[in-house]
């Protein structure tokens, strides 16, 4: 390649083992975009775009433009090659651009419009940098005699589709979560031969592995699958891995030829040439890996839905083949070796080919305090664990010697009808399940939750072109004269958070599309039977009262909800339904941090995109069951609602609450605030680690005046600290103390930090925002949802789980339910035993009077 030949020239292969681009023709043609940064002589960022069959490169010394308008300086560099886009470690220190390199971002990008010599508008769609961009060609004395000075200016986007908080001093590896540092640390992922000219790591040699046995790699296998537990095994020798949320693959290679199977057989090697072209370079004739295709978040999470929207756009450069065993592998069959010796064999062979991060992973696992894994598993939100015996051997079926522990339940069944959808939703309402049992399609229940605007679009056109005459299923089916029936030819995975006694599925929401099932794979359990029985639709006999109920109306808890599919939040389909079953089945955990104090709210009634507004006083919109107070204001008196129980709250969702703030006192000693909150409110570019330092020097400071600081996300950038109090000191009093102490904590760290709410002011630091402690003043409340993109929600945490990996917006309606279902205390135990009175003392130190 004549683009790589400045590249090549510059580096010498005997003394560094960077790429040197030579494999041509088996690339797949595609639009990977990489950021890398780059510690070398000048700290600075890399941008690579693949552009015919190479990764054009641009270095950022300031790294890349985040604001709209906002112009940064890019030096055209060398053509890279492709397999550049997944190194991240260490250039030696006298090699060409010697220092520690990071897989900052990744993903996929296209052109805007028609490119320029000058000018080329891209798109950008990484795992942190979203939107529009232009690169513009520099002019003039600004331009060096080479013509290599470009600017990379960020464009406006109709809608923000990045992190608010992303600022390029964020140090951790899109890929492996690790510093500049770690990476730096981590000698062994230094791009060279050793000092005295070792040759890299060999890969393993299978022969004398315990069991393995000379074998023709086989045509076609099948994974072995793991069997549903409702515990953590506790005896005997087990390994435990996390589940991950993506889809099974098997991939064999045989002399460079690389197939990805799904587990029941299709070949999927098309739906992902990233995989492919980076499983091409692992040094072996023949090999069969296990492993599963994710969709990884930065915070480390996998994410099914993210998954099938990169499927079903073809935008598959950012997925992940996490890898956890080795059937087979250069000549040999491994399946009688013991799991452990496959494992170890599985990470020297990846290790060979420098395969530790990236596209292809190795898939770790822990040894011991395996209940305590899944603990921590659940309290993440993540799907789950699986254990596996450390000495069994790989069978090509179900086994109990791998157990899936879950943190949250789901099944799969085949789409056998649709209903039409009702009030503001498109598409269709919801989908009629089933499993296949002796005789034939059996109903199992509907589902009509879990789907983003967009899948309602995409599945509702594949639904019409499935449309069939009669009904798939054998038998009758519930209020069926208004069903639209289909093949039964897809099959979907239903979450769902528990079963009632006679079986029905609690909660259910639809997760996503197996499109590595086979419809007459899925068959009817009893459980799956019994979901069927009950339903609400064989439920509801038609009478008098059926036949004046709304068709576009329900109720919860006894409060009617109109227009319940009408979708809030878009990005996940949630519907005003969904938000009140949520409120419902939390309600244990946000009452107590709500009940009977006067609420501020953030009204959206047509949805989170839609118009929202703050309002204090109630109005016609908010049922009459809901509990009101008149509050003594200035002039004369204005009433506030409250809430008391579940009902009420489910009040607030029908009139389109979707945020609640409540005071800092109750309504029985209103004049008494019983907690202060200091928030930190950081502005745009602040390091997530920043904000951690600070909510730590903070509670120490609030300790050392013998308070005790609590800790809360808060669903959007910062985080809330609470101060639980004995209601003694009035608001006026307790204003001035919140104010003493974020005032003195910000005089230790000007720089940084700031009290001052104005824009300027706050620029480049943290706002110590003490000003929601005032009379009529609110902050959000624990355990509810903010009108944010995701339903974020405010969620109270021990402290230590506070660190890299968290962010402020990491739980939301969809995951919350598992991290509360594993929460073996109150993350905030012993609050109100904690509360201490502001006395005469506390307030003198702060100069109180």
């Amino acid at each position: 390649m004549e683009r790589l030949e400045e590249y090549r020239r510059k580096r010498d292969f005997t003394r560094t083992r960077e790429p040197a681009g030579e494999k041509q023709g088996k690339t797949t043609p595609g639009h990977l975009y990489v950021m890398h940064k780059h510690a070398a002589s000048h700290d600075h960022f890399d941008l690579r775009l693949e552009q015919d069959g190479v990764l054009r490169s641009w270095a950022l010394p300031k790294g890349p433009s985040l604001e709209p308008g906002e112009k940064r300086l890019a030096v055209e560099v060398e053509d890279h090659p492709l397999e550049y886009g997944e190194f991240e470690g260490v250039i030696p220190e006298k090699a060409y651009g010697g220092g520690t390199v990071m897989l900052w971002d990744r993903g996929t990008w296209k052109l805007k419009g028609k490119p320029k010599p000058d000018r080329i508008d891209i798109e950008l769609d990484g795992e942190r940098l979203k939107g529009s961009w232009t690169l513009t060609r520099m002019s003039g004395k600004r331009q060096d005699k080479h013509g290599r000075n470009w600017l990379l200016i960020k464009r406006h986007d109709d809608k923000s589709r990045m992190e608010d908080s992303l600022t390029v001093e964020l140090d951790a590896s899109i890929a492996s979560g690790r510093s500049m540092q770690e990476i730096a640390e981590d000698r062994d992922a230094t791009w060279t031969s050793s000092a005295n000219g070792e040759a890299p790591p060999s890969p393993p040699d299978p022969s004398v592995l315990t069991g393995a046995r000379r074998a023709k790699l086989p045509r076609e296998a099948t994974p072995q699958l793991a069997t549903l537990a409702r515990e953590v095994p506790a005896q005997g020798k087990w390994v435990h891995e996390i589940k991950l949320d993506g889809y099974r693959l098997l991939a064999r290679i045989e002399k460079g030829d690389v197939r990805l199977i799904t587990r029941n057989g299709k070949d999927w090697t098309h739906r992902f040439p990233e995989i492919v072209r980076a499983l091409e370079p692992l040094p072996v004739d023949s090999a069969l890996l296990d492993g599963e295709v994710v969709a990884m978040g930065s915070d480390g999470i996998t994410r099914f839905g993210q998954l099938q929207e990169a499927l079903s756009s073809g935008r598959t450069a950012a997925l992940v083949y996490q890898i956890f065993d080795l059937p087979y592998l250069a000549g040999y069959a491994l399946a009688s070796v013991p799991l452990l010796q496959r494992k170890r064999t599985l990470e020297a062979l990846l290790g060979a080919a420098d395969m530790r991060t990236g596209t292809i992973r190795y898939s770790d696992h822990i040894e011991t305090h395996g209940s305590a894994f899944h603990e921590r598993a659940c309290q993440m939100g993540l799907e789950g664990i699986i254990s596996k015996r450390a000495d069994s051997r790989y069978q090509q079926k179900r086994s109990r010697d791998w157990l899936k522990v879950k943190c949250v339940s789901h099944e799969e069944f085949v789409i056998g009808g649709y209903t039409d959808p009702s009030g503001s939703r498109s598409g269709f309402g919801s989908l009629l399940m089933g499993a296949y049992g002796k005789q034939g399609l059996v109903y199992a229940g509907r589902v009509g939750t879990g789907f983003s605007n967009r899948l309602l679009e995409r599945l509702s056109a594949t639904l019409q072109e499935l449309e069939i005459s009669r009904s798939p299923f054998h038998g009758s089916v519930p209020d069926s004269r208004s069903v639209h029936w289909v093949r039964p030819e897809l099959v979907i995975e239903v979450e769902f958070t528990e079963r009632t006694r006679d079986g029905r599925l609690r909660h259910p929401a639809f997760r996503g599309l197996r499109e590595d099932r086979n419809p007459e794979e899925i068959r009817m359990t009893p459980t799956k039977e019994m979901a069927a029985e009950g339903t609400p639709e064989q439920e509801a006999k038609p009478g008098k009262s059926a036949a004046r109920k709304r068709k576009d109306e329900t109720s919860l808890l006894g409060v009617r909800l109109t227009h319940p599919d009408r979708v809030l939040f878009p990005e996940q389909g949630l519907t005003k339904l969904d938000l009140a079953r949520f409120y419902e089945q939390i309600q244990e955990w946000v009452l107590p941090h709500l009940a009977r104090r006067p609420l501020s709210l953030v009204r959206c009634p047509q949805g989170r995109n839609d118009e929202c507004f703050f309002q204090k006083h109630p109005r016609s919109a908010i049922p009459d069951s809901v509990p009101r107070i008149d509050v003594p204001e200035k002039k004369g008196s204005a009433e506030y609602v409250y809430v008391e129980t579940a009902a009420d709250l489910i009040g607030l969702v029908q009139a389109g609450a979707l945020e609640i703030h409540p005071w800092g006192s109750r309504i029985d000693h209103l004049e008494q605030p019983d907690s202060l909150v200091f928030d930190l409110d950081p502005d745009q570019g602040i390091a997530w680690k920043e904000i951690l330092r600070v909510a730590g020097t903070l509670r120490e400071r609030l300790e050392s005046l013998g308070l005790t600081p609590f800790l809360r996300t808060t669903g959007g950038k910062g985080l809330h600290l609470v101060v639980p109090l004995e209601p003694s000191a009035e608001w006026e009093q307790a204003k001035a103390f919140a104010k003493g102490v974020a005032e003195a904590h910000a005089k230790d760290d000007p720089k940084r930090l700031t009290t001052n709410m104005s824009k300027a002011k706050r620029e480049g630091r943290i706002f110590l925002d003490y000003l929601r402690n005032g009379r009529g003043a609110t902050a959000v409340a624990s355990y509810t949802v903010r009108a944010r993109e995701n339903a974020p929600v405010a969620v109270p945490i021990r402290w230590d789980e506070l660190n890299a990996a968290l962010r402020a917006d990491r739980y939301n309606v969809q995951n919350l339910r598992r991290r509360l279902s594993a929460l073996r205390e109150d993350p905030w135990a012993g609050f109100d035993e904690a509360a201490r009175p502001l006395d005469a003392q506390l307030l003198k130190i702060m100069g109180v009077k």
